[in-house]
């Protein structure tokens, strides 16, 4: 599911717009597990895109109700959209982590600054009461760090600017973002055009204006390549995503249920 959060960004990168969207996250044989709303505010030359992941019913359940956020605030320069911070957070019932990367384009730098909130249990006997007594207690930890490779994007933000990036002219796009899928690996986004379009668009349905390729390249034997099909409509914004036949499960798709746009 992670891979397919990527995709949900892509959401308005062709018109600079405000907007809110909501795309329902669904897989074959269990119907769907969750859903994910995104948001993009433009206060003249500023931004906020936020999207935040939510899983539902069986997926809720195994996963101590896990919801995902993702939040990039910077500034929109040239036409570009340059993140001034980015925060992920994940977060469950029994764990909280976020992460908050701070740009210093001058410099070339990301800072990182961890926080961790977890409950862990822990069992002494009572001799008066004579049992076994359970508590649960709160830890806390931070911890700062600089990021190894420099970028000028997070994960939101690259996506915002995919239409000067990766197009009919530069349909090969490599991906290096802070906060895409795992930095060490080699993600790649392309356009598709002519019979490889063709080819694909009977995998959606219809309206469907631009289509791209979201390649995750296996670092290890053991991983998986992964591949996402994202389908935008005519006016620019992600309308459908697709995961392909996963062993035993089925197919995984995103699809757009809401979708609000207002112009400058």
């Amino acid at each position: 599911m992670k891979v397919l959060l990527l995709s949900l960004a892509l959401a308005g990168v062709l018109f600079s717009h405000s907007f809110s969207t909501r795309y329902d996250v669904n897989i074959g044989m269990f119907g769907k597990v969750g859903y994910a709303d995104v948001t993009l505010k433009e206060n003249g030359n500023t931004y906020e895109m936020k999207l935040v992941a939510t899983l539902v019913g069986t997926a809720a359940t195994l996963t101590g109700k896990r919801v995902e956020t993702y939040i990039s605030k910077g500034h929109i320069i040239d036409g570009k959209y340059r993140p001034d911070s980015f925060v992920k957070i994940k977060k469950t019932t029994r764990e909280e982590v976020v992460q908050n990367y701070h740009f210093d384009h001058e410099k070339k730098s990301i800072e990182l600054i961890e926080d961790t909130s977890k409950w862990v249990s822990s069992t002494e006997f009572d001799t008066i009461a004579f049992k076994i007594i359970k508590n649960d207690v709160q830890e806390h930890s931070s911890k700062t760090s600089q990021v190894k490779n420099f970028t000028h994007q997070d994960v939101l933000s690259s996506y915002l600017n995919t239409a000067k990036s990766c197009n009919q002219d530069n349909k090969d796009y490599n991906l290096l973002a802070v906060g895409a899928y795992n930095e060490d690996r080699d993600v790649t986004l392309s356009f598709l055009d002519g019979l490889k379009r063709e080819e694909i668009a009977s995998s959606f349905s219809k309206d469907i204006g631009h289509i791209y390729n979201l390649h995750v390249e296996a670092i290890h034997k053991e991983d998986k390549t992964v591949d996402v099909l994202i389908a935008f409509d005519n006016d620019g914004h992600m309308k459908e995503a697709v995961f392909g036949d996963v062993f035993w499960i089925g197919e995984i798709t995103a699809n757009r249920v809401y979708h609000k746009v207002s112009s400058k």
